[in-house]
């Protein structure tokens, strides 16, 4: 019988993957928002918008895309996977606090300010400090050291 390569995994990098399943329905999120704006920016072409459906279809579609890279990266355990979310949520947040600023138009669309407020700092506490804690930093950097010397015995060669 096989052992899972997932039973031998210690706290920090279940941890990890945990984080990693977070940051992959984000990006599947922001995925599925892109196909919906095109959805919409056919059946609704004359809708008046604060921003164009186009906006809408590519920004989701880029942040989709990036966020869930990151992702496979951290369910992936690779340290690339860490400073990718690290910086890509980071940056995803940015640009949802430069949208709220600029777009939003309505008064309930401010209103929710204080819960969307609360939301991107548990998000960012959580990624920031998970992602920084010094077992999972180590937990991240040995899979790569064992990876590579995985490819060094597979290939014959050594470093």
């Amino acid at each position: 019988m096989t052992r899972s390569k997932y039973s031998d995994l210690t706290p920090p990098q279940k941890g990890v993957i945990a984080l990693g399943l977070l940051v992959l329905a984000l990006g599947l999120g922001n995925l599925g928002r892109a196909v919906m704006a095109l959805y919409y920016a056919a059946r609704l072409p004359d809708l008046p918008m604060t921003v164009s459906w186009t906006y809408l279809a590519v920004t989701g579609a880029s942040w989709g895309i990036t966020l869930v890279v990151c992702a496979v990266g951290l369910i992936r355990l690779r340290s690339w996977g860490r400073r990718g979310a690290l910086i890509g949520v980071t940056l995803y947040q940015i640009h949802v606090w430069i949208n709220h600023l600029l777009f939003d138009a309505s008064d309930y669309a401010r209103q929710t300010w204080s819960r969307d407020l609360v939301l991107t700092l548990l998000l960012l506490a959580l990624v920031w400090g998970g992602l920084n804690w010094s077992q999972v930093r180590k937990a991240l950097n040995h899979d790569e050291d064992d990876e590579d010397d995985e490819d060094d015995e597979e290939t014959g060669r050594s470093i």
